[in-house]
């Protein structure tokens, strides 16, 4: 007869597994949330500066487009750059209506058709809500109105086609001052140096948004800018120019190349007037004959 053995208590060997799930501690989740909130963190101004950095490249590329633009339309009138801010120009919406004065005056109807009629080239980054509110405004001509006002870049109208409100390129005028605004493209003697086209802003609804149809420069018979950049200041105090990017802003040449211009770059009249020849040129009236 076999007997079995009867088993200790203190015997070894495998013993049932019993499973089971054990919560996290107060302090594992703590250490958890702070590795999260230092990735974030770290992650945050990756992002926020891959952001500024595709806004400056698109706003880089609506220039060139506008650059383009701007050179077609001077091989369509004969040589002649596109009018600044100038009276009694003929100029139509998308429906094929004319606009009036101001619109008319204003390049953004004028230099439309030559980007096939979209304003999606001159409204850019943040500013494309500005053109949607124009959008979808009730009366449409007051849409056509507003959407002449605010594009991303504004226009060196003084030196570059003229500007009716400021000093009109009349022959008069050129007795006085002489050449001092471009009226063809034949007549830029530094055409990788001259300005078309910079980052602007103005006044909308009581707010500033990143966009105007001219920008003015730093002197014209005297200095009109304030001395430094504050963006507390209103827009006129930099002639609407807007230094956005790093303190420095998308500008658009007449050889059709796009530099981002600093400060100081910005303040230099050599690449505002085709006739200066110091950085804080003036205009002055030549000597009676």
């Amino acid at each position: 007869m076999i007997r079995m053995r009867p088993t200790s208590a203190f015997q070894i060997g495998p013993r049932p597994s019993r499973r089971g799930f054990s919560a996290f501690t107060l302090l594992e989740l703590l250490v958890v949330v702070g590795i999260i909130a230092l990735l974030a963190a770290m992650l945050l101004p990756a992002l926020g500066k891959a952001r500024y950095r595709a806004s400056q490249v698109n706003e880089m590329s609506g220039a060139r487009q506008l650059l383009i633009a701007w050179a077609l339309y001077a091989e369509d009138h004969a040589d002649s750059v596109l009018p600044g801010y100038r009276y009694g120009l003929a100029a139509t919406d998308f429906q094929g209506r004319q606009v009036q004065h101001p619109i008319n005056a204003r390049y953004p109807w004028r230099i439309a058709p030559y980007l096939g009629k979209s304003f999606d080239v001159m409204y850019l980054n943040e500013n494309r809500r500005t053109l949607d509110t124009f959008r979808r405004m009730e009366d449409p001509d007051l849409g056509v109105y507003a959407a002449s006002v605010f594009p991303s870049q504004g226009i060196n109208s003084v030196f570059v086609g003229g500007d009716d409100l400021e000093l009109p390129p009349t022959d008069r005028a050129f007795e006085r001052f002489g050449r001092f605004c471009v009226l063809k493209t034949a007549e830029v003697s530094r055409p990788t140096e001259l300005l078309v086209f910079t980052s602007a802003r103005g006044p909308f609804e009581g707010r500033v948004v990143p966009g105007f149809y001219v920008v003015k420069p730093p002197y014209l018979n005297a200095r009109r800018w304030a001395v430094e950049w504050n963006p507390d200041d209103g827009p006129e105090a930099w002639g609407h120019v807007h230094p956005r990017y790093n303190l420095r802003s998308v500008t658009g040449m007449v050889d059709g190349h796009v530099e981002n211009l600093d400060r100081r770059r910005l303040q230099d009249m050599r690449i505002w007037a085709n006739p200066a020849d110091r950085p804080d040129w003036t205009l002055r009236a030549l000597p009676n004959p």
